[in-house]
């Protein structure tokens, strides 16, 4: 039989591909249940006896309505805004789902090039567990980034898995109001935009001596929130409001002719403010106080020269590389400026701690 020399070249080429690709496979990651391999990563095993069907299916997704979820997360900050760009080694770790299952998992936290913004996968694990129970819910230790006050410990329910990332980061320079004189040397002297969970509880902020400091919100205290922490409020549901609430974590949505809109479900439920309800005027006057106060102390900071308002932040301003504070406890003023502004909450997670910590560092900038 004649052969084709033109086939035979091509299923030649084609064993040699296929001894190339074998020969290219990287090595098998870790073992993971029953011995599966997993991502280098650290991504969790499939279950034993997993059945796809129980989420997906043809025609719907059925116990957990997978694609209802999703819809609602894309319209989240985590999805559109969660600064995913900040992907190195240093920041992936909450800014990543794939640097975040790195520190779940004990591992260090690597550069992820090719990010994936938190997700389900970040708070979830349901292939590995055959449901979507949350990964953690073990307290979580707040660093205190005040000199002579303890770490603390946040321990309310399902929101121990928010503050996995919603919490401080490190200080290399400490507020300490015992010095003569603070030395800053970064334009980012504050304990991050994390800051909500330390708000909650009414920690973080700097408490100035002499000062008179009465306690924390309901907010601090009250079982549902103790219980369930963050999602009482930022994942409650209404029909008709798809765009807050839920997997969207949003608070605020456009009502009736585009005007910002509370969602206040969560706040108007049984052991929380029933009698009388939570309105849309009550959060609005909240906010507009700690605004009030927070524009007061912004504008004294800048005409001290301790804060830029030239950029699109405000940062503090260093000149020839550093600001010097004398003496030291006013200091305080500027770190309580960023912890307030940075909880973004505008007073609402915890307004009385919020508000005494702006009127205590107005009255010490005041006073000679």
């Amino acid at each position: 039989m004649k052969t084709n020399p033109v086939l035979f070249a091509f299923l030649a080429s084609g064993i040699v591909l296929l001894a190339a690709l074998a020969g290219c496979e990287g090595p098998a990651g870790p073992a993971g249940q029953n011995g599966q391999s997993v991502p280098a990563f650290g991504l969790e095993g499939f279950a034993p006896g997993i059945q796809c069907a129980s989420c997906h299916s043809a025609d719907s997704d059925t116990t957990y309505h997978v694609a209802g979820r999703e819809a609602q997360w894309a319209l989240s900050t985590h999805a559109i805004g969660g600064n995913v760009i900040r992907n190195n080694a240093t920041c992936a770790g909450c800014h990543t789902t794939e640097g975040f299952l790195q520190r779940m998992n004990g591992q260090a936290v690597t550069d992820q090039p090719v990010p994936t913004p938190p997700g389900c996968f970040t708070c979830h694990s349901p292939h590995a567990r055959g449901n979507f129970t949350l990964r953690d819910t073990v307290p979580v230790t707040l660093l205190s980034n005040v000199a002579g006050v303890a770490d603390a410990q946040f321990n309310y329910g399902k929101g121990n898995m928010c503050v996995q990332c919603h919490q401080p980061r490190t200080l290399a320079t400490k507020m300490d109001g015992t010095r003569d004189t603070i030395v800053i040397t970064t334009n980012r002297w504050y304990s991050h935009y994390g800051v909500q969970g330390q708000m909650l509880m009414g920690e973080g902020g700097y408490k100035f001596p002499n000062a008179t400091y009465t306690g924390n919100s309901v907010h601090s205290s009250i079982a549902g929130i103790q219980q369930e922490g963050c999602p009482i409020c930022h994942m409650a549901e209404r029909v008709g409001v798809p765009q807050a609430g839920g997997h969207t974590m949003n608070i605020f949505y456009a009502g009736t002719g585009g005007t910002e809109t509370p969602l206040l479900d969560g706040c108007n439920q049984t052991g929380c403010h029933t009698s009388p309800a939570m309105t849309a005027s009550t959060v609005a006057a909240t906010q507009s106080q700690i605004d009030d106060s927070l524009r007061a102390l912004r504008l004294m900071l800048a005409a001290r020269g301790w804060l830029d308002t030239t950029s699109t932040e405000d940062l503090v301003k260093l000149t020839g590389g550093r600001l010097v504070v004398t003496p030291g406890v006013k200091a305080g003023a500027l770190f309580n400026y960023f912890f307030v502004a940075h909880d973004l909450s505008k007073g609402i997670h915890n307004t009385r701690f919020a508000s005494e910590l702006l009127s205590t560092s107005l009255a010490a900038l005041r006073t000679p």
